[in-house]
């Protein structure tokens, strides 16, 4: 199995911390991207929007790539916690979304009861998993 960089490891991470923020955000983007596409239906040539046709479909076109992109890293995220055992599941959303959130390793690893390299076994399987799920390695 390949080993990977640290920085990937890193923004894994930070995905994972990040998960119900860009659930909200996807939410969000969608629905800007559709009130955009009908406003535009409604207004009336030269109606005050500002730069071309062109422009702003080059935005909406960027906005949907990273729409796409933040679905497919949610995606990934869910499709692994869907798939892992409860008890990796409650260690996740305690160390990642909730209490555990701020807290160092020793202090997560006794609050779940789990000694801390069985913390630090999940949390890696967790992370390669989805390395793996998004072809990040």
């Amino acid at each position: 199995m390949l080993k990977l960089k640290r920085a990937t490891y890193r923004h894994i991470e930070a995905e994972i911390f990040a998960y119900k923020d860009t659930l909200k955000a996807i939410e969000e983007l969608r629905r800007d991207i559709i009130l955009a596409g009908k406003q535009e239906e409604l207004a009336v040539s030269g109606g005050g929007y500002v730069g071309s046709i062109v422009e702003r479909r080059a935005t909406r076109l960027a906005d949907s790539i990273l729409l796409k992109e933040m679905e497919r890293i949610t995606k990934a995220i869910g499709e692994v916690y869907r798939d892992l055992p409860e008890d990796r599941r409650r260690m996740l959303e305690f160390k990642y979304w909730g209490e555990g959130r701020n807290l160092k390793s020793p202090a997560i690893a006794d609050a779940l009861h789990i000694d801390e390299s069985t913390l630090r076994r999940w949390r890696n399987g967790i992370v390669y998993a989805i390395a793996e799920k998004l072809g990040w390695y």
